[in-house]
């Protein structure tokens, strides 16, 4: 293998064409002119980057360049020691390697400090003792040096050979760097000599910091970074001398640099459960939250005080008013993530607070300045959200918020009119003392509203709440003058009315006309004072026309137009759910009996009232039944006739009957909305005020206890790994516990995963291998090569279709015969739609004269791998199956008979989860794994499948579910998922058990975006028939 692919860290692209000759290039190298060498031996390190091998050119090199003080040709040197070959074929290293080590040495001891500097850099990176060995007194001097630049790269050159090698080959060398860390001025260099005590000497990097305790917070924050590091490692290994520790952790938590700030936090809330070191470290939260302007570091500050919250939620609560002055961000995500954390540390004591500066956010989003803002409208439901939620919670503060929260119901947006509609609902039946001023606000605001839905909340809460006289009579007046010009005439109607009135318009003006040429005309004089020529004032006689012509017909059609109001046009337009809603309203009013108190009798609705009543709900049943789209059997027109009939009882004075009536009527309908607002607890996005359970770990009863001062020593720097070095390597996979994986088990799900992209029997064999890495793909191609020829320029050629972009395309190789190789492709993913990968095989064979090709079989892309598991409440997916536009409907074929298999079946192969308060993940299972990046890839989807089966054995318990598909024959569930890229998926899946036991229906998608829902139909029409 080539120097540069097993050591070298330099990546340059070079278009070599056709290389130059070795014998070119030799002559270049020799020549008299530094320009000329420099030139071949750029060239020559571009060539041996992109693959060529010139080994005889190493002693032409040291002959003729290393002798050469030009600085270009110095620095293009540094490189070619870096990338060409020093050992031989058995792995010796070469005689040439000697002159090298000569010219590296007169490099260490060369009078310019850049030339130094740059030889001790490039020395960092060289993996070879015997090359090193010689060098080391040269190291060593330069700490020494007068320039800082010297000292800076010996220091980390002398760290590099201890790192390596081992502290052996520089006995010396801590006691080296500590008197060099006494006397140092220079930031850069005191900072790289405490790193390498950190990594090899503590007891001395502790001794030095406890020295310079005092003074601790003045110095560079690029040391205090590094001094973070030791702190956390010493505290994790000895605990005796945490105390100490911490109070330094505290006073670097208040650095003025950003990065110390946060990363002494984390070392606090990693360390330490005291509540002073806790308010510390969210004190510095809370100012970068403020401070920074990167929404990026606003929204991992944020994750950073949900990780506190989760277990230290007694901290926070202090900072809340400060976390939410986060809400001046412009970023939806980072207000959204302020606004969740703001909730659960709402309490008795800041209720009051949170929510006068909510409702001056409120008011900020109704200027005019922000109405045409981006975003405006979607941060507005989230403070109405979240006012929703704290007064559910606290309803002390909902009448201050009331008057407020109703002036939105005049709004367009159907999604904030609706919030507001429901807290509006919530109060009324929860808050009996609120429900006057409630109700009037509504009688005021039902002609302003415009939202079908919302006016039948309202027009429910009317008809269940008016208990009063007066409040009754408003009621019935307020829906009675919304509904002018009754009746309701059907589109035909409305045709036919207006084709009358623009005849009888016509007729009206001939006869107009007409009389106006019998008359004669009068005129009428006018007499006006007037300033004459020479300043005088006179007076003149104006003669003006009279028109006794036929007066023109009134326009009756703009008076009609300015009769229509929002719920008339909405009656009209065909709405028969409103329609009912307002029957059955106003047959709710009228049905009313109160007792009046002090006065001994019964309040009785004034028989004009009635009347009105009956003959506006007789115009409804009579518009309905005539309606295209309606009917006698139409569900609405059924009951607007149960109304029409209960009307007619009040007005016959049955006293009997109407006892019934009302007895039937009013009891069942606020039980109703009590079990509704049961349901909306659980389920509504007003739960995210109530606090989260915290995270317990459960343990068997005999799982051992680990006593990590009991541990025993493995080798010298078991004890000195810290928590976040243990977590990279369990995720690289080669931490202390990765021997205990199971090998069988993930080689089988990298081999399920492995695609055949030629034959066995063409030249080069490829099989692709593709790992998904968030929002990359990174393809694995073996290269394997079947013929006894060498093989030259084998290049592979990709090519993807659908939101696919290759970032980064596999290099050109050369392959012996039989010899095979790994080359990887980076592939930047854009969306869910369904992607392809495709291309060919380019090689040059010595015996041919043209490149040869061979074309790879395409590559499909698995949804799965963009699709995770998340969760959702019944609102919200109403809320969202309303609002997305694009539907995918997929008729259901299958030869399973068992709906809870197919149910199964479908969830198993789409990641999704069933809607509502029964399909919360059990515990243990955290929403969202698939597709994340805790872990390695591969582990991880092992872990994916065990949760998921666990999930679907919970959902198969479920006894809601289990009903259904036992005891119906019809059945339908909502189910939800979410890809990577934050697209919800919504489905609905609708099955009937046909006679015969095989199962019909069709399954309905929705999404934002076409890719999601196409793709997604795409994959259950392939696993719904397959088992």
């Amino acid at each position: 293998m080539p120097e540069f692919d097993k050591q070298c860290t330099i990546l340059i692209h070079y278009d070599k064409g056709n290389p130059p000759s070795m014998a070119d290039l030799q002559k270049r190298l020799e020549a008299s002119k530094d320009s000329t060498k420099a030139e071949a031996l750029e060239e020559l390190i571009l060539l041996m980057i992109g693959g060529e091998a010139y080994a005889k050119l190493l002693m032409t090199v040291i002959r003729f360049v290393v002798t050469s003080n030009n600085h270009r040709i110095k620095k293009l040197l540094m490189i070619y020691w870096e990338i060409v070959d020093k050992c031989k074929a058995n792995g010796e290293l070469k005689e040439e390697m000697i002159l090298v080590c000569n010219a590296l040495r007169n490099d260490l001891m060369h009078a310019n400090e850049y030339i130094r500097g740059s030889t001790l850099r490039l020395l960092c990176k060289m993996r070879y003792y015997k090359i090193l060995e010689p060098l080391i007194e040269a190291i060593i001097r330069n700490l020494t040096h007068r320039h800082s630049y010297v000292r800076r790269n010996a220091v980390m050159c002398v760290y590099s050979i201890v790192k390596s090698f081992g502290v052996d080959t520089i006995p010396h060398a801590a006691e080296e760097v500590e008197q060099l860390l006494l006397v140092e001025g220079d930031l850069s260099t005191k900072r790289n000599a405490f790193l390498m005590l950190l990594q090899c000497d503590q007891d001395r990097a502790i001794n030095y910091v406890l020295s310079v305790q005092d003074v601790v917070s003045s110095l560079g924050d690029i040391f205090q970074l590094v001094l973070l590091e030791l702190l956390r490692k010493v505290c994790r290994q000895n605990p005796a001398q945490k105390g100490n520790l911490l109070r330094i952790i505290v006073n670097l938590v208040q650095s003025s640099s950003p990065a110390v700030a946060y990363e002494g936090a984390a070392s606090l809330v990693a360390l330490s459960s005291s509540p002073h070191a806790l308010k510390a470290a969210t004190q510095a939260y809370v100012n970068l939250l403020v401070g920074q302007s990167d929404n990026n570091v606003k929204l991992i500050v944020l994750d950073r005080l949900t990780d506190i919250l989760r277990k230290h939620k007694h901290v926070l609560t202090g900072f809340v008013m400060d976390i939410l002055r986060a809400l001046n961000c412009p970023s939806f995500d980072v207000r959204r993530k302020t606004m969740d954390i703001a909730l659960k540390l709402v309490s008795s004591r800041n209720i009051q607070e949170v929510v006068a500066l909510l409702k001056k956010e409120i008011v900020k989003t109704m200027d005019m300045e922000q109405q045409n803002v981006a975003g405006n409208l979607e941060y507005r439901r989230l403070l109405i959200r979240s006012v929703h939620a704290s007064c559910s919670r606290f309803p002390d503060v909902a009448q201050s918020v009331m008057h407020l929260l109703m002036d939105f119901l005049g709004e367009t947006d159907q999604t904030t009119t609706t919030e507001v509609v429901m807290f509006v609902r919530e109060l009324v039946a929860n808050y009996p003392a609120l429900r006057p001023a409630i109700m009037q606000r509504i009688i005021e605001a039902l002609p302003e509203v415009q939202q079908s839905r919302v006016i039948r909340v309202c027009l429910w809460i009317m008809g269940e709440y008016a208990d009063e006289p007066e409040l009754i009579e408003s009621c019935l007046t307020a829906i009675l003058d919304a509904l002018p010009s009754l009746p309701f005439l059907t589109p035909d109607e409305e045709q036919q009315k207006a084709a009358n009135r623009k005849t009888q318009t016509e007729d009206g003006a001939t006869q107009g006309d007409a009389a106006k040429q019998d008359q004669k005309p009068r005129v009428k004089v006018v007499t006006r004072t007037v300033i004459l020529a020479d300043g005088t004032y006179g007076t003149e006689n104006v003669y003006e026309p009279i028109d006794d012509g036929v007066e023109a017909a009134p326009d009756t059609e703009g008076e009609e137009a300015k009769k229509q109001t929002v719920l008339r046009n909405l009656v009209v337009s065909g709405d028969f759910l409103l329609c009912a809603m307002l029957a059955v309203s106003l047959t709710k009013l009228a049905l009313k009996e109160i007792t009046l108190e002090g006065e001994g009798g019964t309040y009785i609705l004034p028989t004009s009232i009635k009347n009105r009543v009956m003959y506006c709900v007789a115009c409804l049943l009579k518009f309905v039944r005539s309606h295209p789209t309606g009917g006698p059997t139409c569900d609405a027109a059924i009951r607007i006739g149960q109304c029409l009939r209960a009307l007619t009882v009040i007005l016959a004075d049955e006293t009997l009957k109407s006892q019934q009536l009302r007895t039937e009527w009013f009891p069942e309908s606020r039980n109703a909305l009590a079990s509704v607002l049961e349901i909306e607890v659980e389920n509504y996005e007003a739960a995210l005020a109530q606090d989260e359970p915290e995270e317990r770990t459960a343990s068997e009863p005999d799982d051992l206890i680990v006593f990590r001062q009991l541990r025993e020593r493995r080798g010298p720097a078991a004890d000195a790994l810290d928590d976040d070095e243990l977590d990279v390597q369990a995720a690289v996979g080669s931490g202390p516990g990765s021997a205990l994986k199971d090998d069988s088990s993930l080689f089988q799900q990298r081999l399920a995963k492995v695609q055949q992209m030629t034959g066995v029997a063409d030249p080069v064999y490829v099989e692709a291998f593709l790992q998904v890495h968030q929002f990359d793909l990174v393809l694995e191609l073996l290269v394997i090569n079947r013929t006894n020829d060498t093989l030259q320029n084998v290049n592979v050629e990709l090519s993807t279709h659908g939101d696919l972009k290759l970032v980064d395309r596999p290099p050109s190789v050369t392959l012996a015969a039989g010899q095979q190789t790994t080359l990887h492709a980076s592939i930047k993913v854009q969306s869910t739609e369904t992607g392809i990968i495709f291309g060919y095989v380019t090689y040059d064979k010595r015996s041919a004269a043209d490149k040869e090709c061979l074309v790879l079989n395409e590559m499909h892309i698995d949804l799965l791998d963009y699709i995770q598991r998340s969760w959702v409440g019944e609102l919200a997916f109403r809320t969202m199956w309303s609002e997305f536009e694009w539907e995918n409907k997929i008729n259901i074929n299958t030869t399973i008979t068992d709906v809870a298999v197919f149910l199964e079946h479908i969830m198993r192969n789409t990641n999704m989860t069933v809607v509502g308060k029964y399909a919360k993940p059990p515990p243990g299972i955290v929403a969202g794994t698939t597709g994340g990046t805790k872990g390695p890839q591969l582990n991880q989807a092992v872990l994916v499948g065990e949760e998921r089966d666990d999930y679907l054995e919970s959902v198969k318990n479920l006894t809601t579910l289990k009903k259904l598909t036992e005891h119906s024959s019809f059945f339908a569930v909502n189910l939800y998922s979410k890809s990577i890229f934050g697209e919800d998926a919504l489905a609905n899946l609708s099955i009937e058990k046909m006679p015969d036991g095989k199962l019909a229906g069709s399954v309905r998608i929705r999404s934002r975006t076409q890719g999601i829902a196409l793709s997604l139909g795409d994959r259950i029409t392939v696993v719904q028939r397959a088992l």
